[in-house]
């Protein structure tokens, strides 16, 4: 069992070399097939660049501020409370409209 308030875990710099994100599990903890649950920061402007995971599929559940997500070629406006789903081979890229706290869950296929 496991326990973690997000505002005690210390926020390390993405893998993506933009924004802070709060690990709240890590696939060694998981157990199974989930690779990461986090909580990424970003400020407005910044950019997650497009990439593609070919093993893994990517939930984004907006907490707060508005974010584009751009998914092959279409851009979806997401705000507060929504959620997006990203299957393994799709293109995706984040822009923070505004500051911006993104919960992310990875699960390898």
């Amino acid at each position: 069992m496991m326990k973690r308030s997000l505002n005690e875990v210390q926020p390390v710099p993405s893998s993506h070399k933009v924004g802070l994100k709060h690990v709240l599990l890590s696939a060694e903890e998981s157990g199974c097939a989930i690779t990461q649950i986090g909580v990424t920061e970003l400020k407005a402007g910044e950019v997650v660049e497009a990439h593609i995971h070919n093993d893994m599929q990517e939930g984004f559940y907006v907490m707060s501020g508005d974010l584009d997500i751009t998914l092959d070629e279409e851009t979806l406006n997401c705000s507060k409370d929504d959620f997006v789903f990203v299957k393994c081979g799709v293109k995706h890229e984040l822009k923070a409209i505004s500051d911006v706290r993104v919960m992310t869950i990875g699960c390898k296929m």
